[in-house]
């Protein structure tokens, strides 16, 4: 299954490449937190900030979020829609699109929280 990455800019600096694209293969049966995982958040993909604290939300392509994602973190923290398969938010391609949307340093166990109340 094909993901398709966009990570929102962190300085004017970093808009240069926005909306820093990528893709990668994952297999079709893979679950968010393999895609995570493959992708390698919170380090390869999404960019680091001197503070070693920023927060990133991974989104569907549909707006959906799927997972906390904190720099200070060492693996990403699924949200109740971001557990099971990834393959349910493929398009009729079969393609899946992934968003990671800065959060600056905002705390991630209160972005945590406010997003699993949201249901």
């Amino acid at each position: 299954m094909r993901i398709e990455l966009t990570r929102d800019s962190v300085a004017m600096g970093d808009d240069a490449d926005a909306p820093h694209t990528s893709s990668l293969e994952v297999p079709q049966d893979a679950s968010v937190r393999q895609a995570l995982a493959a992708i390698g958040v919170p380090r390869a993909y999404l960019a680091t900030i001197m503070s070693d604290r920023a927060t990133w939300i991974a989104r569907a392509g549909d707006g959906t979020a799927l997972a906390v994602v904190a720099q200070q973190w060492p693996e990403p923290r699924l949200l109740p829609a971001g557990e099971g398969p990834l393959a349910r938010f493929a398009d009729p391609a079969g393609t899946v699109r992934l968003d990671f949307e800065y959060r600056q340093q905002n705390d991630p166990d209160a972005e945590y929280e406010r997003l699993a109340q949201q249901g």
